[in-house]
C-alpha cells in the first residue's frame, strides 16, 4: 500500500519493474506508478531506478515524454515512481491496426524531437520500441521508459544493457556498442517501419521469426525489405532504409536529421507540418548519477521530480493520464554486456494592415516587391564535384559543403529513384556488382529545393 494512492489493477510487467493502475488521493486522478520487482532491488538497479526519475525530470517540460510526478520509497524498500497513465500505446496498435501514413508521420516528428532533445541532453535513450511510445488520452504520442537510459559517454561502461531485439541496431546487438546517436536512429526507424508495416523489419511472413532468427538477419547480409504498404511515398520508404543501414556512418547522423526528413515528406504529401519541439539546452550536459545519498534521501521522504521551470505546454483536461497496459509481447531483456499530444499544426500568420492613406499603401506595395525580389534573387548553393570511392562492400560519395546555412539539408537521388534527406557531406550506398550506383544532390531550404548537381555515377562494382 502507498500512502495516498489506491491501488485498482495492474497495467503490465516489464524486465525489473510491474506497472500499476493507482488513483491519487489529492488531487484526484488516475496515476501509473512503476515499482520494481521484488528480488531484483540491488543497489545497482535502484540507481538505474532512480537515474530514471533523474533524466525524466530534466525533460518534464517537454510535450512528448509522459510526465514522472514523484518518485519514492515504498514500506517494503522498493523504490517506485509516479507518472501519467496514458490508456494505450503503439505497441498493441502497429500489429492490429493500419496506422495511417499521417499518424506515423506526426509520431516520427514528437518522438524524434524529444529523443533530439534528450541527446542534446547528453542522454541516450537505449530501449526505443513501439511499446515505449504510450497515447495520452487526447491520442498525443508520448516517450516513456527511461529505465535502461545513460549518458553518451557512460554507454561505454554500463555493467549491464537492456536490449529489444527486432528494434535494435546490429552494432548494439553484435555489443561492438551499448549505444550511439546512430543506433539511436535505427531504434527510431525500426519503430516507424513496425508501426506501418505491422511487424518488425526483419519480421518476414510465413517464416520462423523467433528471436534469434531476428538477431541473424539484423547482423547479417539481410537488407530491409519495403513495408508493402502502397501508401508508403517512396520518400518515406527511402528514409527508414537509410536510417535502417547496416553500416552506422550510412545513416543520419542525428534524429534532426530524421525529423526534418519526415517534415519534408509531410509537405510532399501536402500535409500539416508537425512541429518539432527541441530542446536548445547545448549538448553532453548530463546530470550526475544517483549517490547513496540520493537513494537514502528518497527513503525517507521521496523526491519530486516535476520540472519546476514552468507548465510543460501539453494541454489535457485532467492532470494525469500515463503508462499503458503492456500488450506487447517483445519486452526488454536485461544482459550481461561484453567488452567491444496532439498533432501541433504549423498556423498561418494573421496579416492585419490599416492604410491610412494612399502613400502609406503604395510604400507597402513597394517594400513587398522589393522583397519578393531579393528573395528570387537569393540563390540556394549548388553541389558540386563529388566524388565516388568503393570501401568494403560499399560505395561512398562525397562532396564538399557549398555553404549549407542553419537548418539546410542535402536531399540526395539515387540510381532507383528513391530520395534520402541528411546534413552530412557523405553518403553510402551498397555497391551492386550488375548496375552502377548514381546519385545527384541538391539543397533544400525552407522547404524549397534547389539546382541539382550534375549525376555522379561509379561503375558497376567499383567506384569512379
Amino acid at each position: 500500500m502507498l500512502a495516498g494512492y489506491t491501488h485498482l489493477r495492474a497495467l503490465g510487467k516489464g524486465g525489473f519493474a510491474d506497472v500499476f493502475l493507482y488513483e491519487q488521493a489529492l488531487p484526484r486522478a488516475d496515476v501509473a506508478v512503476k515499482v520494481l520487482l521484488p528480488g531484483v532491488a540491488t543497489n545497482s538497479v535502484r540507481a538505474m531506478f532512480l537515474s530514471e526519475a533523474n533524466l525524466m525530470s530534466q525533460l518534464a517540460t517537454h510535450p512528448s515524454v509522459v510526465t514522472v510526478h514523484a518518485a519514492s520509497i515504498a514500506p517494503d524498500g522498493r523504490p517506485y515512481l509516479v507518472m501519467e497513465y496514458c490508456p494505450s500505446s503503439y505497441g498493441s496498435r502497429y500489429k492490429t491496426e493500419r496506422i495511417a501514413v499521417a499518424e506515423v508521420l506526426t509520431a516520427g516528428v514528437k518522438i524524434g524531437s524529444a529523443l533530439e532533445s534528450a541527446h542534446r541532453l547528453g542522454f541516450l535513450h537505449r530501449d526505443i520500441k513501439p511499446s515505449n511510445i504510450l497515447l495520452t488520452q487526447y491520442n498525443h504520442p508520448v516517450l516513456a521508459d527511461f529505465g535502461i537510459a545513460a549518458t553518451v559517454a557512460e554507454a561505454e561502461r554500463e555493467e549491464a544493457e537492456g536490449m529489444s531485439v527486432p528494434w535494435s541496431a546490429p552494432e548494439v546487438l553484435q555489443s561492438e556498442t551499448r549505444g550511439t546517436v546512430r543506433s539511436e536512429v535505427w531504434s527510431l526507424a525500426a519503430t516507424l517501419y513496425s508501426m506501418l508495416a505491422g511487424r518488425t523489419p526483419f519480421e518476414y511472413p510465413g517464416k520462423s521469426n523467433t528471436r534469434d532468427d531476428l538477431q541473424r538477419r539484423i547482423v547479417g547480409r539481410d537488407r530491409v525489405p519495403p513495408t508493402g504498404r502502397p501508401d508508403v511515398p517512396p520518400e518515406l520508404e527511402a528514409l527508414l532504409a537509410s536510417c535502417l543501414s547496416k553500416n552506422p556512418a550510412a545513416r543520419p547522423a542525428s534524429v534532426l536529421e530524421v525529423v526534418r526528413g519526415l517534415q519534408l515528406i509531410e509537405s510532399s504529401l501536402s500535409l500539416p507540418q508537425t512541429s518539432a519541439d527541441i530542446s536548445n539546452e547545448a549538448v553532453h550536459r548530463p546530470a550526475p548519477r544517483p549517490s547513496s545519498a540520493s537513494l537514502t534521501k528518497a527513503a525517507q521522504g521521496g523526491v519530486s521530480v516535476r520540472g519546476a521551470e514552468g507548465p510543460r505546454v501539453r494541454h489535457r483536461g485532467r492532470q494525469s493520464e500515463a503508462v499503458r497496459e503492456s500488450t506487447d509481447s517483445s519486452v526488454t531483456v536485461i544482459r550481461q554486456a561484453t567488452a567491444g499530444r496532439s498533432r501541433s499544426v504549423r498556423r498561418p500568420g494573421v496579416i492585419a494592415a490599416v492604410v491610412g492613406s494612399a502613400a502609406v499603401l503604395v510604400a507597402a506595395i513597394v517594400a513587398a516587391v522589393v522583397l519578393v525580389l531579393g528573395a528570387l534573387n537569393t540563390s540556394m548553393p549548388v553541389v558540386s564535384d563529388i566524388r565516388a570511392q568503393e570501401q568494403d562492400g560499399t560505395v561512398v560519395f562525397s562532396w564538399r559543403d557549398p555553404g549549407l546555412a542553419g537548418g539546410d539539408l542535402y536531399v540526395i537521388r539515387s540510381t532507383d529513384g528513391s530520395s534520402s534527406t541528411q546534413t552530412s557531406t557523405e553518403f553510402t550506398v551498397q555497391a551492386d556488382s550488375s548496375v552502377p550506383e548514381c546519385i545527384t544532390v541538391r539543397v533544400s531550404r525552407d522547404g524549397r529545393l534547389g539546382d541539382p548537381s550534375a549525376e555522379k555515377c561509379a561503375p558497376a562494382g567499383g567506384a569512379g
